[in-house]
Formats: structure tokens, C-alpha cells, sequence
């Protein structure tokens, strides 16, 4: 009942809420500003694109739709895709046949609680944006990267619309090994490049450049967005100068990687049935933390959740139960938005208000990585 008040809570704000359609609308723009004029839409001096080419390709058929119904047709077609998501993901980190003794007969009612835990989160009620669409493509690839590597390597190639949120999956096919898959990919958002420039009739390094730039003026210096995740907001409070801020920004964001690659190489063959899903789970809150997200993207955290809900030699403890239960609560109540008009009011409390977001990634993202590090101790498969 949760579940279905909360996404038809979300449909009803999408149909009624002009508001919420405004990202919607830029991106039917700039499909109609390449696919029907022809515009170049990044080297411009007020360029303000911050999708990449390839992109603007995939979501261009937008531009040939009435207006009339953009909004309905996207909001069915997420609303078709939310229970997809969580489902594909659970179906991914539940334990294998070979586990079902120790797991019992709570496979198939954990596998739907779970799900239906996802569909009361704050983040999956946003209906009209396109993370959903980014995130559901490269899942699709991880489940079936074993088995269709070329057709794994399309979806995830597709998914790459938004790097931001199906890289993590690029980084969890390069650090295990699916190599074939990620080139696929790679030639794919290629392509898109291409399709973009021969409309344009454009230079792919003039246009490389003039979207690099967009991300500068949009995610750097002094007037740079802050997302609701991302440390960037701790380099800045602690340094005033906003170069060095930066500086420390990404210098930060690329140890944090290098520490996650390096933990993720434990045990890289783990399949991820058997914990393995904790690889594209650090790397999906690694993303939370360097990156620009805003309140909707923390739907990267949904494998996370997968792993630690899938870790069923944790049932009996008390404790874990306690913390999934506060995981839960945090991403279906959304702290920071729920609690921003009275945040002025409470004083110190304003800033863990503030900050809320942030620390529930980075201490989640301990959590799995801790739990990582324990399980690769043991042998895959051992009952230890």
C-alpha cells in the first residue's frame, strides 16, 4: 500500500506540477534545436547542454512528439520502467540455486519486499526525469553481460546518455573483466557523437570541447552546482579559495576510486549472486560522492541496498535489522527536502539537515565496503 501511494502520489505531481517537467522540456528543446534545425547545441558563447552528444541522439525522437503529449507518454513510460528497476537489480544480488538451502524459502517474499521497499523511496516518485531510463539500461547489461556480451555492450552504450549514472556499471565490466561488453559500449556512444556531428556538420573535437566547457561553467569554481551527495560541498567549506577548493575536490574524488578499484579487486570473479553485487554498489556511491546528483539519483544507491539485503548471514543480528530499517527510513523519508523549510529554525540541526544526504552515502558506502572486505576473506561459495 506504501509502495502504490508513493509512486501515485509521484504520477499525480507529474501530470499537475508544471514544475516538474522543466528538465523535461530543456531536453525536447535541444532535440529539436540538432534534429530539426540542424543547431549546433554546444560551441555556442550562452551554450548551456550539459548532456553529452550521444545523448541528444538517443532522446531525439522526443522532438517529433506534440507537446501535448510529452509529459503523459514519458510519465507511462517511467512509471512501465520503476518496478523494472528495483527487480532487475534484486534479481541480480539474490543468492544463486546453490544457496537456497542456507537461504530457505524467504528467496522469492525477499526478493518482493525488497522491491516493494524501493518503490516507497523518495527518489523512484520523480517520474520526469531521465536517470530511471540511464540506470534501467546498464542493469539490463549487467544481467545479461555473461551471457550476450555484444547485446550487454549495446544497452550499456545506450545508457551511457547519462555517464554519471550508468558508469558505475562500465567501471564494475572494467575492473571484472568483461572487457568485450565495455568496448561494444565504447562504440556506441561513438557513434552517437558522430550522428551528432554529421547533423551539425561539426568537428567532434570542437564539439568535445564545447561540452567540456559547459560542464566547467556549470559544475566548477565558485558558481558551480553543489549536488545534495556530493563532497565537493566539504572541499569548499574547508577551503575558502574555490580553485584550491576544486583542487582538493577531485583530488579526493580520484583517491576515493583508487581505494574502491583496488578493494573491488579482491575478488573480482565473485559472481554477483554471491556478494559480488557490492562492486557496482561502491562504485554507484563513489559516483553520489564525486559527482553532481541531485535529490532523484540516489535511486545509484538501490544496489547497495540489494547487497546488504541479500547478506543473509546477517538475518539473525539485531543490529542489521536496526540498520536496514534506518537505510529504509533515510531514502523514503528524504530528510533534506522534507526537512528544508524548518532547517533555518533548528539551529546546529540545520547543518545535519544539510549535510544529511552525504553522510548516509558515505557511511553506507563504509558499510558495504567493510561488509566487501569480510566476505572476500572467504572462499566463494564456502558455508564459513
Amino acid at each position: 500500500m506504501a509502495a502504490a501511494v508513493n509512486i501515485g502520489t509521484g504520477v499525480t505531481l507529474s501530470l499537475r506540477d508544471p514544475r516538474r517537467a522543466s528538465d523535461l522540456w530543456t531536453m525536447v528543446e535541444w532535440c529539436r534545436d540538432w534534429l530539426l534545425r540542424g543547431r549546433s547545441i554546444y560551441t555556442g558563447a550562452d551554450a548551456f547542454t550539459d548532456y553529452p552528444p550521444n545523448a541528444i541522439v538517443l532522446l531525439s525522437p522526443l522532438a517529433l512528439v506534440p507537446d501535448r503529449w510529452i509529459v503523459p507518454l514519458w510519465t507511462a513510460g517511467a512509471l512501465a520502467l520503476t518496478p523494472v528497476l528495483p527487480w532487475l537489480v534484486m534479481r541480480c544480488a539474490s543468492p544463486g540455486i546453490r544457496d537456497r538451502a542456507s537461504f530457505g524459502d524467504r528467496r522469492p517474499a525477499a526478493l518482493i519486499a525488497a522491491t516493494l521497499l524501493y518503490l516507497c523511496w523518495a527518489a523512484p516518485r520523480t517520474l520526469l526525469q531521465f536517470s530511471l531510463l540511464s540506470m534501467t539500461l546498464a542493469c539490463f547489461a549487467m544481467v545479461i553481460a555473461d551471457s550476450r556480451w555484444m547485446w550487454s555492450g549495446l544497452l550499456l552504450g545506450l545508457g551511457l546518455f547519462k555517464p554519471h549514472i550508468s558508469g558505475p556499471i562500465g567501471l564494475w565490466m572494467l575492473i571484472t573483466g568483461r572487457i568485450r561488453s565495455l568496448a561494444v559500449a565504447i562504440v556506441i556512444v561513438a557513434l552517437g557523437v558522430a550522428l551528432y556531428d554529421a547533423r551539425v556538420s561539426e568537428n567532434p573535437l570542437d564539439t568535445a570541447l564545447g561540452w567540456l566547457r559547459v560542464l566547467g561553467r556549470a559544475y566548477g569554481g565558485p558558481d558551480g552546482l553543489v549536488g545534495h551527495t556530493s563532497i565537493r560541498a566539504w572541499a569548499y567549506t574547508a577551503v575558502n579559495d574555490p580553485v584550491r577548493a576544486d583542487t582538493v575536490w577531485i583530488a579526493l574524488a580520484a583517491v576515493l576510486l583508487l581505494a574502491l578499484c583496488s578493494l573491488a579487486l579482491r575478488d573480482r570473479s565473485r559472481a554477483l549472486g554471491d556478494g559480488g553485487m557490492a562492486i557496482p554498489a561502491m562504485f554507484g556511491m563513489w559516483s553520489l560522492l564525486a559527482l553532481y546528483h541531485n535529490g532523484n539519483n540516489t535511486i545509484l544507491m538501490l544496489p547497495a541496498f540489494a547487497f546488504l539485503w541479500f547478506r543473509t548471514d546477517r538475518w539473525m543480528s539485531p543490529s542489521y535489522w536496526i540498520a536496514m530499517a534506518a537505510l529504509q527510513a533515510a531514502l523514503a523519508f528524504d530528510v533534506p527536502v522534507r526537512l528544508s523549510a524548518v532547517a533555518p529554525s533548528l539551529g546546529g540541526a540545520r547543518v545535519a539537515i544539510e549535510q544529511f544526504d552525504r553522510v548516509l552515502v558515505m557511511a553506507t558506502l563504509m558499510w558495504v565496503s567493510v561488509s566487501w572486505y569480510r566476505l572476500t576473506l572467504v572462499k566463494p561459495g564456502s558455508r564459513d
